[in-house]
């Protein structure tokens, strides 16, 4: 296969290695926030965590065939089976989520336990069972059939099959988002289980549980919820979390450090702001309409968030007045524009308004959600782009659907990121911005309305949607410098993009990229940074902003570029830093591409050793490997010949061009293991 040129031809193994080295050594960064488990754990004593434990309101199977307008809904047992035609049978079970008190913070986690499993040991190894939301939740149980069943929604998970061994318990996961998006519109969570065989063509699959008829209570199914629920004066928002602001109302009755900051950062700001009134413009492209934005904007956020820490004081509904009378004077008279870029300042203004939204008058609060409906949809009619306009589209979409809290404006603004999200990043973690402008302060740039989009997510879907995010690879990456056209390909991750940066941040020394050299966008040339190396110090707004999301390495950024930097430096990594800590990186799969850089046909392989009669089975051509994706604690083996002999390479990390390696197209067998 031919391989092209490329502008990064010096990412390449020795690379990797170097990374993986100076992260290794940066372990010792993160030592300072040690103190954030102990903290959140003091918390917690006080923090309201709770279970509940939901039987079935409705459940009942259905089957194929000749009994397809049979109803089971009185039966004990509820059946899933992976059959011939005729003799298939699926499950459905429907929950009512009312038992839930309307004060929940965030779901922690759910899942559905079933008592049962396969019929016999031979299905073991054979079996599995899909699951999936329904489309319609008001099915009858005592009139459900095959024929009238509701539609197969979003997929939630897979498990394998288990040996049914005196009631053995089967356990499906519901991601967090799906309860807390349930609490938000119905309160109702309705899935349907499918058994499925994992061989094509083998024996049949039949699988049987306890339904909420059965005599042992215990052995009904039930859905089981962990939950955080609202304290008095905690409501949801979109700045904190609940055990973010009980962490830091612990922290600002014990820490001097917190104390100061909060006081120098958040009350002063507030109370000065107490003695000015609004500059609404109509738009910010009026004269001095950025400065106006900018300033007012802070003062509704800080003025917000003084009342939302400090509820309990005897003057605090003052600061929600003031801010409520900036709001209602921008929202007289301002609307969006085209620029969506310059629209990112107004985001101070939708998370102010998330803090005291509940403690507004009625009136006053339709008159503000109408202004911030009016810019929603104007922003869902702006074209549609490939780079941080959409980031930053996105994100203020999705946070004005979450304040206004409308589950049809949520599904819009969330698809329409996860378009992008699934275009941003190449399989080295290289974004659209980096490869468009050759600069990694536009990746940095895109990276700051990321870490907000994530905070979003994790505050109102629950940690599930975070580690997603964070970890979910581009599944239509086309590289659009050098042909559009291009058949989409697996691409990277919001994890792969930060590691990608990483080693020009730690040791930018050994790690020199000449900024805005190869731009698409001629004025680039004209700027001061052009054709000086990327400065990461200029890089702390993003890093503060995407500890909301792997506050570990962006507190290692943050540490390198500011020896003295701590958790009290800065309010916004003050704020993120008590969020959640990063799962740590499941093990993915390794990625080969027929073309460079990552182009191509490409397939992906697991931990094994791979003939070349292994590989041709897989549909791989002898000698067509130009680009390889290795995942963190991977490391793979290339051979000339397709019996593991000959030349070889030893990689450690993402290849963009094997021809660096003198490996281009040489590939006939391989061999994939851990670190």
């Amino acid at each position: 296969m031919r391989t092209t040129n490329s502008k990064l031809r010096f990412i390449a193994v020795a690379l990797m290695s170097t990374l993986s080295a100076m992260m290794a050594c940066h372990k010792d960064m993160l030592k300072p926030e040690s103190s954030i488990a102990q903290l959140q754990k003091k918390a917690a004593t006080f923090d309201s965590a709770n279970e509940v434990s939901l039987l079935p309101v409705a459940d009942a199977y259905v089957q194929d065939g000749t009994n397809a307008s049979t109803n089971y809904g009185d039966n004990s047992w509820l059946i899933a089976k992976d059959d011939a035609p005729g003799y298939r049978r699926d499950i459905y079970l429907r929950f009512d989520l009312t038992a839930l008190p309307s004060n929940v913070a965030s779901v922690q986690s759910a899942r559905v336990e079933l008592a049962g499993g396969v019929s016999s040991a031979a299905d073991t190894a054979n079996a599995k069972w899909l699951y999936y939301t329904t489309l319609e939740k008001d099915w009858g149980e005592k009139t459900i059939n095959w024929n009238n069943a509701p539609a197969t929604g979003t997929k939630l998970g897979e498990v394998n099959g288990k040996l049914k061994v005196t009631n053995g318990i089967v356990y499906l996961d519901i991601p967090s988002s799906v309860i807390q998006e349930a609490l938000d519109s119905d309160r109702k969570l309705s899935i349907k289980i499918v058994a499925q065989r994992k061989t094509s063509g083998s024996t049949s699959f039949y699988s049987d549980f306890q339904s909420k008829e059965a005599q042992d209570v215990g052995l009904r199914p039930k859905l089981k919820i962990d939950y955080t629920a609202s304290g008095p004066n905690f409501y949801s928002n979109l700045v904190m979390d609940k055990v973010t602001f009980d962490s830091i109302q612990l922290d600002l009755a014990t820490l001097s450090a917190a104390q100061t900051l909060i006081n120098n950062q958040v009350t002063v700001k507030a109370n000065d702001a107490l003695n000015t009134v609004p500059v609404p413009v109509a738009k910010i492209s009026d004269p001095d309409g950025k400065n106006k934005v900018q300033t007012d904007a802070a003062k509704v956020y800080s003025l917000a968030l003084q009342y939302f820490l400090f509820q309990e004081q005897a003057n605090a509904g003052q600061y929600v007045d003031k801010a409520k009378e900036f709001l209602l004077s921008w929202a007289a008279v301002n609307a969006a524009t085209s620029q969506t870029p310059d629209e990112s300042i107004y985001l101070p203004f939708l998370t102010g308004y998330s803090l005291i939204r509940a403690k507004i008058d009625a009136n006053s609060r339709m008159t503000i959600d109408n202004w911030l409906r009016t810019r929603y949809n104007f922003y869902k009619t702006q074209s549609v782009r490939t780079n941080n306009w959409e980031t930053i589209r996105n994100l203020l979409m999705i946070d004005i659907a979450y304040i206004l809290n409308d589950g049809a404006l949520i599904n819009q603004a969330t698809s329409d990121f996860s378009t992008h999200h699934n275009k941003n990043y190449r399989a080295d973690g290289a974004s659209v911005d980096f490869l468009g402008r050759d600069a990694f302060a536009y990746h940095v740039y895109d990276l700051e309305f990321i870490g907000q989009i994530g905070r979003t997510f994790y505050i109102k879907r629950g940690r599930h949607m975070l580690d997603s995010l964070v970890n979910h690879r581009a599944t239509k990456w086309v590289n659009l410098r050098i042909n559009p056209n291009d058949t989409p390909v697996l691409g990277g991750s919001i994890r792969d993009a930060v590691s990608f940066m990483a080693p020009y941040v730690l040791d930018p020394d050994n790690n020199i990229h000449l900024e805005f050299v190869n731009t698409e966008w001629a004025p680039d040339k004209t700027r001061a940074d052009y054709n000086k190396p990327f400065n990461a110090a200029g890089s702390s707004y993003a890093f503060v902003q995407m500890a909301s999301i792997m506050k570990g390495e962006m507190f290692g950024f943050l540490k390198k570029l500011n020896p003295s930097f701590n958790r009290y430096t800065d309010l916004r990594y003050y704020i993120n830093s008590y969020g959640p800590s990063l799962s740590t990186s499941p093990m993915t799969n390794v990625t080969l591409y027929g073309d460079t850089p990552f182009r191509g046909w490409y397939k992906q392989l697991g931990i094994g050793s791979y003939s070349l009669t292994d590989l041709q089975g897989l549909g791989v051509t002898n000698d067509q490997l130009s680009s390889i994706s290795i995942p963190k604690g991977f490391k793979v083996t290339l051979y000339e010949n397709g019996d593991f002999t000959g030349d070889s390479v030893l990689l450690t990390g993402h290849t963009i061009d094997l021809s660096i390696l003198n490996f281009n197209d040489k590939t006939s067998s391989l061999l994939i293991e851990y670190l």
